[in-house]
């Protein structure tokens, strides 16, 4: 799976998570948000940027954009479908124990996701730490 966008979309992708995270907040504290329904918008907008970011990150060209770049992000995919079922099915679980079935179904795309950028992140880093190993050695 080759990377999609340029290479500064990944850096893109961080600044609009860091501010994802940041403007709700913010908004609250200043009063901006009085009703259910601008709680909801804001919850709506936040998560849609959240989205957004985390694609703009992962399917970002990186610098060094290989074969290898291209197995790591299906390696990464693949982890993440791994824990993301691991983590389906353990909360299915405990929200059947807890007869909450709304619990099950609250975010478990952007977990995905956020799954996906760290498992590729991490064998990014640790490609680069064996060619490290490989050239000195």
């Amino acid at each position: 799976m080759k990377g999609v966008f340029p290479v500064f979309f990944r850096m893109l992708g961080y600044v609009l998570l860091i501010l994802s995270v940041f403007v709700p907040m913010l908004m609250y504290m200043f009063g901006m948000i009085q009703t259910d329904a601008s709680f909801i918008l804001l919850k709506l907008g936040a998560k849609s940027v959240i989205w957004i970011s985390l694609f703009f990150i992962f399917l970002a060209k990186t610098n060094d954009e290989d074969n290898t770049t291209a197995s790591l992000r299906g390696k990464a995919m693949k982890f993440a479908l791994i824990v993301l079922g691991i983590y389906y099915l353990i909360s299915l679980s405990v929200s059947a124990i807890e007869l909450n079935y709304q619990k099950a179904d609250n975010s478990i795309a952007i977990f995905y996701m956020v799954t996906n950028v760290i498992c590729f992140e991490f064998l990014q880093q640790k490609r680069k730490i064996e060619k490290r190993f490989i050239r000195n050695n």
